[in-house]
């Protein structure tokens, strides 16, 4: 899902990009990273989303491991899922996406 245009992509059609960007002092942490599909991190390119007129539809954040592994959602099986939803602190994000 690209967090400014809101569309799903293929993992391959998307990319990783840093809000405030690398150039302009951001950091390489998860906190500056959101995922955004070519088309948006080209458009944005060395700008803050403000600069390019554009707008965050999630606040990234640093996921726990529980978090970690559902948002990587490779091979987990549907009672597992629901392990993993069982350790998200109450004020994650996908917390109350997901109950």
């Amino acid at each position: 899902l690209c967090l400014y245009c809101g569309e799903s992509h293929l993992a391959t059609h998307l990319s990783r990009d840093h809000v405030t960007p690398l150039s302009r002092g951001g950091r390489d942490e998860w906190t500056n990273s959101v995922t955004a599909c070519k088309r948006c991190n080209n458009r944005k390119a060395g700008r803050t989303p403000e600069e390019a007129g554009m707008t965050l539809l999630a606040i990234p954040f640093v996921p726990n491991h529980a978090e970690y592994i559902y948002l990587k959602g490779r091979r987990v099986l549907a009672d597992q899922m629901e392990f993993l939803k069982a350790h998200f602190p109450r004020t994650s994000p996908l917390y109350s996406r997901n109950s």
